[in-house]
């Protein structure tokens, strides 16, 4: 499972330094941001002053940029133009957290029509992605949920539904964004054999993503999804797919009378 992890490194404040330059330095980037690496563009400067240059990192109120040769050099953050300035603010992704609440209640059906063997619970998940760094950050992430079923007659799982969210911290919601999903769960009697079928809730899967599609935060309550690959390979699956604890697509499983049928041919 990933997580997302901030180093913070303070520099000792020499006396005789003005105090309000070292608060500015680390209001404008107080966390130590692993390098980025975004791509060559054009740069300004506060005098009109243009230079190319690959982003790298900000930290204490320096930016690092690559130059053209490879080579690195530095820029400080109070000599950037605004549109600069704006762009760093999207391209060093944010720290967040990820907090789920699950809730499971009884779908409420036309009574006329529900079998007494049949039984469907909506599952929803309440999710809050939090921003716990302090650096200003205006770019739109993505969210991807994925709700998961156990089945009862297998060891298969069956990924009930997926989808996406954009996640976006304004001034409104204070570096909160609140999304939800849903989806039904179904358990039933299988008419022939009155062997319980269908599936119980299982778990689910909550990734943020940064505007390259760089993963920054995730959180299961499942122990087995618990590397990289296995997210890949659940994000390749439909929605009604089987699979195992690999993430690897299972054939629909059948019930145990039509094998029974198929050994007596």
């Amino acid at each position: 499972m990933i997580k997302a992890e901030t180093v913070c490194l303070l520099p000792r404040v020499r006396r005789g330094r003005s105090l309000n330059v070292f608060l500015f330095g680390m209001a404008v980037v107080a966390l130590f941001v692993s390098p980025v690496f975004a791509g060559m563009r054009v740069w300004e400067d506060t005098s009109g002053r243009s230079f190319e240059g690959e982003y790298v990192r900000t930290i204490f109120g320096r930016v690092t940029l690559r130059a053209p040769d490879g080579k690195p050099f530095f820029v400080s953050v109070t000599d950037l133009s605004p549109s600069d300035l704006k762009y760093i603010q999207t391209i060093v992704p944010p720290t967040v957290q990820i907090k789920v609440r699950k809730k499971e209640v009884p779908k409420v059906r036309n009574q006329v029509f529900v079998a007494a063997d049949d039984f469907i619970n909506v599952v929803t998940l309440s999710v809050k992605v939090e921003k716990t760094s302090k650096s200003p950050y205006d770019a739109e992430l993505k969210a991807e949920f994925y709700l998961i079923g156990k089945e009862v007659a297998t060891d298969d799982y069956r990924l009930f539904d997926k989808g996406t969210s954009p996640v976006a911290f304004t001034e409104e919601n204070t570096g909160t964004f609140e999304f939800s999903a849903s989806a039904d769960v179904q358990r039933y009697a299988d008419w022939n054999t009155g062997e319980e079928r269908g599936a119980t809730y299982a778990g689910y899967l909550v990734v943020v993503l940064d505007p390259q599609g760089h993963r920054i935060g995730a959180k299961t309550d499942l122990s087995w999804l618990d590397d990289e690959k296995k997210i890949d390979a659940l994000r390749a699956l439909r929605v009604g797919n089987f699979f195992d604890e690999n993430c690897r697509k299972r054939s629909v499983p059948r019930p145990h009378y039509t094998q029974d049928r198929r050994a007596k041919f």
